[in-house]
């Protein structure tokens, strides 16, 4: 009588915990897509010059058209996996597996990235940090105390975030009031596009400015944790694209008003610390500066974390779908955390942390995301007409209705019924987020060779897996044919 209770009350606690509110939910999509400015600011100034606000302002389009796609899916499909998830219900398992995969790298390289230039900030206060030696000492170490935050539970890592976040805006906030109200000179950069920045200057730096980007998928990996997901979600998405957009173009408007071009061209701390180099330019500048260190560190542990957790719940949702080894789906038995995915992808972000690179592990930065943001556009097109049905508390704006004309049908009433919906936003997202991953193929050698490297063994890893897990499945064909072959003889 007693074991048939117990046995559902165990399988209800093996599943992940709906305990992030609105305020868990905007603290990591926010970190993973803020971030950017902390470490991509003096490189997009370096390279567009005077334009650099225009670059933010191309990259801000692209992101803005993904951000509304996820909005709708996410609200739509409360599940952990995200862009696994959605592939998955609207192209089958070898596309989702492809969206999957590719998300993967840039989770791990956002993870190993972040922290880099966390401790970078910290290198501010503590010069001996900027031997790569120890920088990547540092940085691993930072890695492993966020992986064990995160096996204990990601309510108690919402909560390191949310902190540190809401931090963050308040400290942003004074650095920007302070700049434009001391030290902001208009026209202080002239812009001259063909020659200052030269056009294929331009278009690198949109590449760049598009990885302070990469990070809105986070919001949907954490749906199936979410409390009322069909609210929270699409809240939480409008939210960080608000503050984001507004962050990233007040400080490239900012940079170009306090500093010349020059001085971040012969100056390296326009690379590694941006935010605290434009703080120096104010009056008394080094206070800031060093509150400057702090928010950039601050913000950057939890878009590290946020790449930890985006990592993790992706290969969850991939295990449970059977393309990847069951282990990574495994919870802990008291935390119901997926730890054995948490340490696997924690550690390869470990190996590239240990390089103490930043420009080595940028460059690897972009090429996955934007594959999975484009199959994300198409996947929300098939959704719409493949599961009509499905309640959608948030539908991205304007759409175009057309009839199935390759279809040949005399029932009127089911070829009115047939009539195929086209989001907009989906097709715009799609058409964005392709020329920018072309911009990275091209422009990024590094990216490009690695990136193809990846998804090359990913496909292996996929073929082999499949295969193996058939040959499992089915093992009443080889004695079959055993048997045959006895009787035979």
């Amino acid at each position: 009588m007693t074991q048939p209770a117990q046995r559902p009350a165990g399988r209800r606690r093996q599943g992940l915990r709906r305990n992030i509110g609105i305020l868990g939910n905007f603290a990591f999509g926010y970190a993973d897509v803020a971030e950017g400015i902390y470490f991509t600011l003096g490189l997009v100034v370096i390279y567009a010059g005077a334009a650099a606000t225009y670059a933010y302002l191309f990259a801000t389009t692209a992101y803005i058209l993904t951000a509304l796609c996820y909005a709708e899916l996410a609200s739509s499909y409360h599940q952990a996996g995200g862009a696994f998830v959605y592939a998955r219900r609207a192209f089958g398992r070898n596309i989702a597996f492809l969206a999957a995969w590719a998300l993967l790298l840039d989770y791990v390289v956002t993870t190993a990235i972040s922290s880099l230039a966390a401790i970078g900030y910290l290198g501010y206060f503590f010069p001996q940090l900027n031997a790569p030696l120890l920088i990547g000492g540092a940085t691993a170490a930072a890695i492993l105390f966020l992986m064990s935050l995160n096996i204990l539970g990601i309510g108690e890592s919402a909560k390191f975030s949310y902190f540190l976040v809401l931090f963050n805006l308040a400290g942003m906030a004074l650095v920007l009031a302070t700049g434009f109200l001391f030290s902001y000179r208009p026209g202080l950069n002239t812009l001259h596009f063909g020659t200052s920045p030269t056009y294929p200057n331009f278009l690198y730096a949109i590449t760049i400015a598009m990885s302070g980007y990469l990070g809105i998928e986070v919001i949907s990996q954490t749906a199936g944790e979410t409390r009322r997901p069909a609210k929270n979600i699409p809240r939480a998405v409008f939210l960080i694209s608000a503050a984001v957009v507004a962050a990233t173009l007040s400080f490239s408007t900012l940079a170009l008003g306090v500093r010349s071009y020059q001085e971040f061209l012969s100056n390296p701390a326009s690379i590694n610390d941006p935010v605290s180099f434009i703080a120096l330019a104010f009056p008394n500048g080094w206070i800031l500066a060093g509150f400057a260190a702090i928010l950039g560190m601050s913000v950057l542990l939890v878009a590290a974390n946020a790449g930890i957790i985006g990592s993790s719940r992706i290969s969850y949702a991939m295990s449970r779908d059977g393309v990847i080894p069951k282990a990574f789906g495994r919870l802990h038995k008291k935390r119901n955390t997926p730890f054995i995915s948490i340490i696997a992808f924690s550690s390869v972000s470990v190996a590239l942390a240990l390089s103490g690179e930043l420009s080595f592990v940028a460059e690897l930065y972009n090429f996955g995301a934007l594959i999975a943001y484009v199959i994300v556009g198409l996947s929300l097109i098939s959704l719409r007409n493949k599961e009509k049905a499905v309640f959608r508390p948030f539908k991205t704006p304007g759409s175009i209705s057309i009839r199935p004309f390759w279809k040949r049908n005399t029932n009127e009433a089911s070829a009115s019924y047939e009539r195929y919906t086209i989001p907009i936003i989906g097709v715009l997202t799609i058409i964005a987020d392709l020329a920018i991953w072309l911009l990275v193929v091209v422009l990024h050698p590094l990216g490009r060779i690695f990136g193809s490297i990846w998804m090359g063994f990913g496909l292996l890893l996929l073929f082999a897996y499949t295969r193996i897990q058939k040959t499992k499945q089915d093992p009443s064909s080889d004695s079959h044919s055993a048997e045959e072959r006895q009787s035979s003889e």
